[in-house]
């Protein structure tokens, strides 16, 4: 795991992404902002500004599959997303999300005061967390259990 780390996360949505990124450890996921979505290069090249600014080597997009594992019209955006960060030369690792984990973090953000926007944002963001932390845990558990 550690030729994988430090990693950022991304939240795709339609208007943004959320943006996380981890310790060099592995050991947490912090909150980085939100990219309002614009013509593709812009995105990509926000993606690598980001990665770069943060020193990570991966990049963890999370697909936002449907609870019956299947892939949504949303999902094929976003994978469509990624494969244009691959072409940009990134290392890109696909993690499965559930509509569940979208949700709850949505549910944890619907009590802020702030004007709407800034709470989708801030919910990307979350989201991007969440992502983080769900590929940080895989990982966890799965270089535990190799060092047996």
């Amino acid at each position: 795991m550690s030729d994988l780390l430090p990693a950022i996360a991304l939240d795709v949505g339609e208007a943004r992404i959320g943006f996380a990124a981890s310790d060099s450890q592995g050991r947490f996921a912090f909150p980085k902002g939100y990219h309002t979505r614009s013509k593709l290069e812009l995105d990509v090249q926000a993606v690598k500004d980001f990665l770069e600014a943060e020193n990570a080597l991966s990049v963890i997009v999370g697909l936002p599959l449907r609870t019956d594992g299947a892939d949504s019209p949303q999902t094929l955006k976003v994978r469509s997303f990624a494969a244009s960060l691959e072409a940009a030369g990134l290392n890109v690792i696909l993690q499965d999300e559930r509509f569940s984990t979208r949700i709850a973090t949505q549910s944890l953000l619907a009590g802020s005061s702030r004007k709407k926007r800034q709470e989708k944002g801030r919910t990307d963001e979350a989201s991007a967390i969440s992502i983080l932390q769900t590929w940080l845990e895989k990982h966890r558990i799965k270089t535990a259990s190799q060092n047996l």
